[in-house]
């Protein structure tokens, strides 16, 4: 279920890179032309569809039209360039476009991100026959939705979220393995949702809360 317009332009212009940049013609088209398309097959009422557009028409910032399209896992052109320059001078950084993912492998053995890092918006996760551990708590979420590959394998991966950040998972399927989404579906304002797509094949999949014992190792 999409959430309310209001719920949408909640999420502050800060947490979107580059939100404060003046936007033109070009960048209010691409998002009208999104919100049409997402009208056309079903994902927004046509009451939703004419809200969006009259703040849309008169956006003058990136925040401000990115928010709107926040919760349609919109692919916006201008995003990965501008996202990449956020974090890095020099060559791309993997995990800002679509076409070059974050890739996170367990192989035969394990792959695990922890402490502070950043959360890149486009990542590719394959178990293989290993584990993967992603712990987010003291994490930095690069974009307001953060799409997550999950290639079909025979081990585990297991993502720790801090509150507020939800998960979706309709468009992954899990074969013969398991999958367990236990934080919700919908981000507090400001908060990331991960949206998961792929097959967990064999293996298994886990989206949860921190543990009492992880939260106190981060706070001391």
């Amino acid at each position: 279920m999409l959430r309310p317009l209001a719920r949408v332009l909640a999420m502050t212009q800060e947490s979107v890179p580059g939100g404060q940049l003046r936007v033109g013609h070009a960048e209010r088209e691409v998002v009208t032309t999104i919100l049409q398309e997402a009208a056309a097959d079903g994902r927004l009422q046509m009451d939703e569809l004419e809200e969006r557009l009259d703040v849309a028409l008169q956006a003058k910032t990136y925040g401000e039209l990115e928010t709107l399209v926040a919760d349609l896992s919109a692919d916006l052109p201008w995003r990965s360039r501008r996202l990449a320059a956020a974090v890095v001078q020099g060559p791309p950084t993997p995990g800002f476009s679509r076409e070059d993912p974050l890739r996170l492998d367990g192989g035969v053995s394990s792959e695990k991100r922890d402490g502070v890092w950043v959360v890149a918006p486009f990542l590719r996760i394959s178990s293989g026959a290993g584990t993967v551990k992603l712990n987010c708590l003291q994490a930095r979420p690069a974009a307001p939705v953060i799409e997550v590959e999950v290639v079909a394998g025979a081990g585990s991966v297991t993502i720790i979220v801090p509150d507020g950040w939800a998960a979706n998972d309709d468009r992954l399927g899990k074969g013969m393995g398991s999958k367990s989404i236990k934080v919700s579906r919908e981000p507090a304002p400001g908060a990331p949702l991960l949206v998961l797509y792929g097959n967990v094949g064999l293996g298994s999949l886990k989206v949860r809360p921190p543990s009492g014992r992880e939260l106190r190792k981060i706070t001391g």
